[in-house]
């Protein structure tokens, strides 16, 4: 990790890496084909730990105004704090834009599982795991938006966010979701 957040996922150099692992750059390709595998497997590691935090802080939070719009907004703030994720979209916007072309359905499906947890027992299955994924979906696209866009509307801080999530992402929701509670 430490050599990513030092040169960023485009100029990390394999030797590099196997030397801060101590171990060969041999044993990096007899897991990873190349730096673009190792690159993508960081990523998709980070991004798991990242959405397993954002749900289990979402969980813990107790009884918000909203759920969907206080889990858009730990998903912003928490992944701007990511000091290797978020140098990735401040750096290289083309490769945050190129990996989530790549693994685009990975996301999804982390994000599927994440609400999983937030959700409450049984919720998932009552709106029907269609909608659960269209939800990931949307979540997705507006965190997109809000990490790689420019905006007229300032999105710096938590309220910024949440006033742009209640006024934008909310209305976007599953037709679905807008008449069930959580």
């Amino acid at each position: 990790m430490a050599e990513f957040e030092r040169h960023g996922f485009r100029r990390v150099a394999l030797d590099e890496v196997a030397r801060r692992a101590k171990v060969s750059r041999t044993t990096i390709y007899r897991r990873f084909a190349g730096r673009d595998e190792l690159v993508a497997a960081v990523i998709d590691r980070e991004n798991e730990t990242l959405f397993g935090e954002i749900a289990e802080h979402i969980k813990s939070a107790g009884p918000k105004a909203n759920v969907y719009v206080e889990a858009f907004t730990a998903a912003i703030v928490k992944f701007r704090d990511h000091r290797v994720l978020n140098r990735m979209l401040v750096d290289d916007p083309a490769l945050a834009l190129e990996l989530a072309h790549e693994h685009y359905a990975a996301a999804v499906a982390r994000i599927v599982a994440a609400l999983h947890v937030i959700f409450p027992v049984g919720f998932a299955q009552r709106v029907g795991e269609q909608t659960v994924a269209a939800l990931a979906d949307t979540i997705l696209r507006y965190s997109l938006m809000v990490l790689l866009l420019p905006s007229l509307q300032p999105l710096d801080t938590e309220d910024e966010i949440r006033a742009f999530a209640t006024e934008h992402f909310l209305p976007s929701l599953p037709a679905a979701l807008r008449t069930v509670g959580v």
